[in-house]
């Protein structure tokens, strides 16, 4: 069994475990129920608020950890790209469908885990054979790679939003969502550096922008929305972008573009998020059949967000990185004096 086999069977397992329970043991939890009181005595369906569905993104972004377990384990070609997207999609319509019933209970759990690891191995075996041992070509294996470290800082992003004084089930679930997106985000990392592979040069940039991505992650965490939370998140996703893309750095200038695009990428996915993601999100809410969020309040749906920024932002770090390529040879003047003899003629 190789390193990628390993790997990606792991990523399968733990992305189909935290589905299964954001779906059934967390959804239930946050899931606004009841009616509440006006002064003058009217009575209201409750509404959620900022970040009541980190269920649903939880689920979101652990079909797409599944989604990369598949890719790493068969390759990155055209058909594995192809199967598993169709498989993603069809998850995410079973996704939807399951919110809207409402399914709750340990048992759900169980049931829901089993289908979900049976989907990602079904999966993997008809990609493989119709891959047929296809491995896919530079620029894509580069967007699989980068796509999954952006999703790996996306999983940082997703937190509760508890009132102070919070319940002791609060605190739990928050103790419990805390662990289950810190484990996704370190196999998409995982994932990202497995693609990448060892690289072949500049190691010491690579190396380095992993750590300051690691570091800032888990200062992100521990912050949580805290005042440090707002600077980590975009150095982390800078760094990011500078690991995966250093092994194709040929000078100064390409890495002063990808720190000129990750700054850029920083303020665009901002935009992105509040476009986009809630234009989905909103969707995603009416389709499940979820009270709907405050108004005054944002329904974004992260992980679709997040894996569109991630796509563009590697396929613009990959055109960053591409060396220009070589001039043909000069051709030098003609020598002077007389042609050579045709030895036709001589005859």
């Amino acid at each position: 069994m190789t390193w990628r086999t390993a790997l990606g069977g792991l990523a399968g397992l733990v992305a189909a475990v935290a589905w299964a329970l954001a779906s059934a043991r967390y959804m239930p939890i946050m899931q606004p129920t009841g009616f509440w009181l006006t002064d003058d005595g009217m009575s209201y369906p409750n509404i959620a608020s900022n970040n009541t569905y980190w269920p649903r993104e939880i689920r979101h972004l652990a079909i797409l950890l599944a989604f990369a377990a598949v890719v790493l384990v068969v390759g990155w070609s055209g058909r594995v790209l192809a199967v598993g997207a169709l498989a993603s999609l069809g998850w995410l319509a079973a996704d939807l469908a399951l919110d809207r019933a409402d399914v709750s209970g340990w048992s759900a759990v169980a049931a829901l885990a089993a289908g979900a690891v049976l989907l990602t191995a079904a999966t993997a075996a008809l990609a493989g054979r119709l891959a047929r041992g296809e491995q896919g070509s530079a620029v894509v294996r580069h967007v699989v790679a980068g796509t999954a470290a952006l999703l790996a800082v996306a999983c940082l992003v997703v937190v509760t939003p508890w009132d102070s004084p919070a319940t002791p089930v609060e605190i739990r679930t928050e103790a419990e969502l805390t662990a289950v997106k810190s484990v996704l985000a370190v196999l998409f990392a995982a994932i990202a550096a497995v693609v990448v592979g060892r690289p072949a040069r500049n190691t010491a940039l690579a190396l380095g922008a992993a750590g300051v991505a690691t570091v800032a992650g888990a200062i992100a965490v521990a912050d949580d929305m805290g005042p440090l939370f707002g600077q980590v998140v975009p150095l982390a996703v800078i760094a990011s972008m500078i690991a995966v893309a250093a092994p194709r750095v040929h000078g100064a200038f390409p890495l002063l573009g990808l720190t000129v695009l990750g700054v850029f990428a920083v303020f665009a996915s901002v935009a992105v998020l509040f476009v986009f993601g809630m234009l989905v999100g909103g969707t995603m809410t009416e389709l499940a059949g979820n009270p709907p969020v405050n108004g005054a309040d944002s329904d974004i749906a992260l992980g679709p967000a997040a894996l569109g920024i991630g796509v563009a932002l590697s396929l613009f770090s990959y055109l960053v990185t591409m060396r220009p390529a070589p001039q043909d040879a000069p051709v030098g003047p003609v020598p002077a004096g007389p042609a050579p003899a045709d030895p036709a003629s001589a005859r």
